[in-house]
């Protein structure tokens, strides 16, 4: 019989397109396991295709041999990409874990600087409503508790506990928030502390703001004029030689 009427052998075709597909799947270092199945099946259907031209000759044309060498190819590659594959997660794993504790903070600092901007909002409505009177810190807190904007924030870091809460401590990712007073000569200041917590790079790391609601100078007395006496800030010590 002329080669010209020669057809295929089952499987030839088959077999070069698993080769084909071994390469691929090993080349993307995800699909391992796939490529050395394809390259199995392209050098078993591969045999076949041979053991049939071996049997009628004169019925199916000669098999190629690139399912041969892809399907040897499909097995090989993905043994030489395993070191690869180790060195690229090494490098690209811990970037990730990063960029994804970096997004986290970022969102954490967002909630605090929002809690803050809203409890500076409340401070000034109760100066609008009651001037010259001290604020007090726990109608300020409470004005943020019950703020919807406050309400409606998540935490990023740990999502089944609160975004803001009141205290000092609390879950990583929440807006702590408490009062807080400092002396410091002859001057009283009272404070908002804010503080959250997030985990970067397997530490933790505190975010902090503030907020001053009123301040106070101690009085020591008044003059005859009516003057008040303001205790001195103490002077720092003349260093000796």
């Amino acid at each position: 019989m002329s080669d010209s009427y020669l057809v295929p052998a089952p499987g030839a075709k088959a077999a070069k397109i698993c080769g084909i597909l071994a390469i691929l799947f090993a080349l993307t270092c995800i699909g391992f396991p796939v490529a050395i199945i394809l390259a199995i099946v392209a050098l078993v259907k591969q045999g076949q295709a041979k053991r049939l031209v071996r049997a009628q000759p004169e019925v199916y044309e000669p098999v190629p041999a690139t399912a041969l060498v892809t399907g040897i190819l499909g097995l090989v590659l993905p043994v030489m990409m395993v070191p690869v594959a180790g060195i690229v997660s090494a490098i690209a794993i811990p970037a990730l874990l990063g960029q994804r504790e970096r997004a986290r903070e970022i969102a954490v600092q967002a909630n605090l600087n929002a809690a803050k901007a809203q409890a500076d909002v409340a401070l000034q409505a109760i100066h609008a409503k009651a001037p010259g009177q001290v604020p007090s810190q726990d109608a300020i807190i409470q004005a943020l508790s019950r703020n919807p904007l406050i309400q409606s924030l998540k935490n990023p870091v740990t999502p089944t506990a609160p975004a803001f809460q009141r205290g000092t401590s609390g879950p990583l990712g929440t807006v702590m928030v408490y009062a807080d007073r400092e002396q410091e000569g002859g001057v009283t200041t009272w404070t908002l502390q804010f503080r959250a917590t997030v985990r970067h790079g397997g530490q933790d790391r505190i975010l902090k703001d503030e907020l001053i609601t009123h301040t106070q100078e101690q009085v020591q007395g008044r003059t005859e004029d009516g003057w008040e006496v303001v205790q001195p800030a103490p002077e720092a010590p003349t260093p000796q030689n």
